[in-house]
């Protein structure tokens, strides 16, 4: 390519007429002194402008890329913490339930999902599963809690409210 470029713009032409307006426009204001210097500043301004804008495409991509596996590394803790909040939880639960049963608050035949239709006490007296319950709760010698604490923990292990 050479050093010169030459090039014709027909004012018939929508798009010619367009920029021979802009040119007259840009020409007759101070600091401009000929068509090159103004077809050389639009020129460059051009460029710049592309520039700029494949720089912020650039950096719009990058920050995609970085929420997005901020997105996924987030996701990540949030289901290893939950597993873990879960476990420690669980843990806890069964704790608390093989303390009870070596405290002999709740019968092993709970334990294992086996409830009798009767528990033999002295030998001799039998109790009703009802009559077991009430003495379970009545045996209860942790901290006393009320209704809606009762309720929200037979929910949280599937138990009814009778």
């Amino acid at each position: 390519m050479g050093n010169a470029i030459s090039f014709r713009l027909n004012p018939k032409n929508e798009s010619d007429k367009r920029i021979l307006d802009w040119l007259e426009e840009k020409s007759s204001q101070p600091g401009f002194f000929n068509l090159t210097e103004v077809i050389k500043k639009a020129i460059l301004t051009a460029i710049e402008d592309e520039q700029k804008e494949n720089q912020e495409k650039s950096i719009e991509d990058w920050i995609s890329e970085a929420i997005l596996l901020s997105r996924e590394e987030f996701t990540k803790i949030v289901k290893e913490s939950s597993q873990t909040v879960a476990n420690n939880v669980f843990a806890g639960v069964l704790g608390a339930m093989a303390q009870q049963v070596n405290m002999g608050v709740v019968p092993m035949s709970q334990m294992t999902g086996m409830v009798p239709n009767s528990v033999p006490v002295n030998g001799s007296i039998h109790v009703t599963d009802a009559e077991a319950l009430d003495n379970e709760l009545a045996a209860d010698t942790s901290a006393k809690m009320d209704n809606s604490t009762k309720s929200m923990l037979g929910s949280l292990f599937d138990m009814d409210d009778d």
